[in-house]
């Protein structure tokens, strides 16, 4: 866990993996629901806390039970699970923005549920790009590294909305 490209905001150190994973799952979630339809609010709060929550817990489980299953170390400490566990979480802050978009809308009637949905998704593709080129400055410290990381998880979003465009034809 301590050599995973990480982002510093403040007292958080986020992944850069969790980051991309869960926004790639989650903007591919939301393209499917748009095209089943979103009813109301609700629905789409669902839809957007639904796949982070279960990202979290799919994560926290097989980090921990990864660390478990290592014969040639000593047995995790509490405190090593709780870290792992903490570090798993950060799917969980994934959903904020979304979540606030979504009850900004139901709660403003300023648009609809669908609308709200569309605009997690570009703001989805915006954080895969801006997250793309944290990982690649940090990777090369370097602005042309910084463009391709920013360009290789802008096209990454581009194939979840060609998704959108697949499902909608």
């Amino acid at each position: 866990m301590g050599d995973m490209p990480v982002v510093r905001w403040g007292p958080l150190r986020l992944d850069v993996e969790i980051g991309v994973e869960g926004t790639v799952v989650l903007m591919t979630v939301l393209v499917i629901a748009l095209d089943d339809g979103i009813e109301d609010f609700v629905v789409a709060g669902q839809v957007v806390a639904g796949p982070l929550i279960a990202a979290f817990a799919a994560h926290a489980f097989s980090r921990r039970l990864a660390r478990r299953a290592r014969q040639d170390e000593p047995p995790p400490t509490r405190a090593e699970l709780r870290r792992l566990t903490r570090h798993s979480s950060q799917f969980l802050l994934l959903g904020v923005v979304p979540l606030l978009v979504v009850i900004v809308g139901g709660t403003s009637g300023l648009y609809t549920a669908e609308t709200a949905v569309d605009a997690v998704i570009w703001l989805g593709l915006a954080f895969l790009v801006l997250i793309g080129g944290i990982g690649g400055w940090r990777a090369q410290h370097r602005v042309t590294g910084a463009l391709r990381g920013a360009i290789g998880a802008g096209v990454l979003g581009l194939v979840v909305l060609l998704l959108r465009l697949v499902l909608e034809h």
